[in-house]
């Protein structure tokens, strides 16, 4: 244990900066080999994974098991997110957090159970005292499982500080796992960052192929890339953690110009008011068009990401200069990979630029230069830190068919920004007053969904998002669908049943859902995302007839009832 102790700080210290913290070492939260599925830092949609996600061979119901003393702080139910997740505060300054849960310990279950019933609500946050679950480390507090937004049958594992709860590098913590694979490289991007300066005689990113071996990769049919002023890099890449097969994230990110160290981004820790900073990080664009994410080595002027240990990632070339330019990639046990090629000046070329319209709007992310902006009967409002860099705003505005407004653009969908920006629609005369009005989003390739929303005092229909494009105000008028999976009219049920049924709205979503048996409120478990509920039965049903009674409203109030007859014995 000693020297592996010793390894894991030399690691630390040597490789990736962390001599001023040493950290515990705990032992596995499962009994079975460990393999992952996801490493803490990965690149996920509007955020960085927390954890690791631990494979449980296929199947729910592994045994969970605490990794050091401490005491259930807490305890959390959701159709969403964690699903049933355990927090357990230990006594060295590290909460370990385990989500995804099938089902808790008896203990923990009963209570939970209890809560529930107590406040008629499924989903559930709950904070116990430090003395109704002591926890001693080898404890089993659950069953590994798949719920709330999990993908697959996993463990997802975390480790925090207690006192600041930023979650850390697992790894850290001594978990053995072996690897021995290099980082994967696939592809290598150049942007120029102004407005001055070109790429391969562009004023565009260009995004190039790469090959060779994991060691050392280099452009595809390319030695050279020419370009003018200053230029920023970026590049596309996954791990392969020991024989998981699974795409993982790596854990550093390295430029080196002409041989010095000028850019690195290391997943070991973050706040949890950071993830959104995960879409100033990547090229965001080339992720929303093409869905593949290059992490960007230009970090923009209201990127506060603390995984940065150096920012100075932005090249500046003239005619005749030369720079190398070196992409190096690790995992968090120093397998490294490189990707190499050399960036060449050229003179200045001039590029003509398609002229601004008056419907841009140059916006400033410090909230001083149109922080709101007003057209027709639509405003939206951008507070400082909203975007992450100054940037045009296209907007307009159209008449669509079957609508309650006109509809509205702010952006394009391929921007990001950090905060909620609001957007208010005043409806058309004849709609003012009609109760299902919602906010519709239309993207760039002309999905629609629902920003739900409400009527303010002056009239506009108002709701807070992040997602720039096009907006709509229109009418939910269609009530949630249910229908019964395994019980009908006068079934005979035991206590050993349970009673399943869909539930599904194709507008404003599923917002409410409630069982109740002979008019009493019962727990109604909701998979959101099988679009399931259903009720273990219990003794909160009482033997004989009972009316079940299921009752679900989407997201503007529409409401669908339901009711079956079945008697248990």
């Amino acid at each position: 244990m000693k020297k592996h102790i010793l390894t894991v700080l030399l690691l630390s210290m040597v490789l990736f900066g962390k001599a001023q913290e040493s950290f515990p070492q705990y032992p596995s939260p499962l009994d079975i080999p460990l393999y992952l599925s996801a490493t803490f830092g990965e690149l996920r949609n509007n955020s960085f994974h927390a954890g690791l996600d631990i494979k449980t061979q296929g199947v729910e119901g592994k045994k969970v098991y605490a990794v050091a003393d401490g005491y259930v702080s807490r305890i959390g139910v959701s159709p969403f997110g964690y699903g049933n997740v355990v927090y357990i505060t230990h006594n060295d300054g590290y909460t370990s957090v385990y989500a995804h849960l099938q089902k808790f310990n008896k203990a923990i279950a009963k209570y939970v159970k209890d809560y529930q019933y107590r406040n008629k609500t499924f989903t559930s946050t709950i904070y116990p005292s430090k003395d109704t679950f002591p926890i001693k480390a080898g404890d089993f507090i659950g069953l590994t499982g798949n719920s709330g937004g999990s993908g697959g049958p996993h463990l997802h594992f975390e480790i925090r500080h207690t006192a600041s709860e930023k979650p850390l590098n697992p790894l850290y913590f001594g978990f053995n796992i072996a690897d021995d694979v290099r980082p994967n490289i696939k592809g290598i991007s150049v942007y120029p960052t102004d407005e001055e300066s070109t790429v391969e005689g562009k004023d565009t990113p260009s995004y190039f192929s790469i090959e060779g071996k994991k060691t050392n990769y280099v452009l595809k049919d390319k030695e050279y890339v020419y370009a003018n002023g200053n230029v920023a890099f970026g590049v596309n890449t996954d791990d392969q953690v020991g024989t998981s097969p699974n795409k993982n994230g790596p854990f550093a990110y390295e430029l080196y110009l002409d041989d010095e160290l000028c850019f690195k981004f290391a997943c070991d820790s973050f706040s949890y008011s950071e993830p959104k900073y995960i879409n100033s990080l990547i090229d965001y664009k080339r992720y929303k068009e093409k869905g593949n994410r290059y992490v960007r080595t230009e970090v923009d002027p209201f990127n506060k990401l603390s995984m940065y240990d150096m920012k100075k990632g932005v090249a500046h070339v003239e005619e005749g200069d030369t720079v190398k330019v070196c992409f190096k990639i690790s995992d968090f046990v120093g397998n490294t990979s490189l990707a190499s090629f050399t960036l060449v000046g050229t003179a200045p070329v001039v590029v003509e630029k398609e002229p601004l319209s008056r419907s841009q709007y140059f916006v400033k992310a410090d909230g001083s230069l149109n922080n709101r902006i007003e057209i027709d009967n639509f405003q939206v409002v951008t507070e400082k830190g909203t975007l992450f860099k100054d940037t045009w705003m296209k907007t307009g505005a159209t008449d669509p068919k079957g609508s309650c407004s006109r509809c509205y653009r702010f952006g394009e969908y391929t921007q990001a920004v950090f905060k909620l920006i609001k957007v208010r629609i005043k409806p058309d005369e004849k709609w003012a007053n009609n109760k299902k009005l919602y906010v519709a989003y239309i993207d760039g390739n002309g999905k629609v969904s629902s920003l739900g929303g409400k009527m303010a005092a002056d009239g506009f229909f108002e709701t807070s998002t992040r997602n720039l494009g096009e907006y709509v105000l229109k009418i939910d008028s269609i009530a949630p669908v249910i229908k019964v999976l395994n019980f009908k009219e006068n079934d005979t049920i035991t206590s050993s049943n349970t009673l399943k049924c869909k539930i599904t709205d194709d507008m404003t979503g599923i917002d409410n859902y409630n069982l109740y048996a002979n008019d009493n409120w019962i727990l109604g478990q909701y998979d959101a995302k099988n679009d399931l509920l259903y009720y273990e039965v219990d003794s909160h049903m009482k033997a004989g007839k009972n009316a079940v009674k299921i009752v679900v409203k989407d997201g503007v109030g529409n409401k669908t009832t339901k009711t079956i007859n079945v008697y248990k014995k």
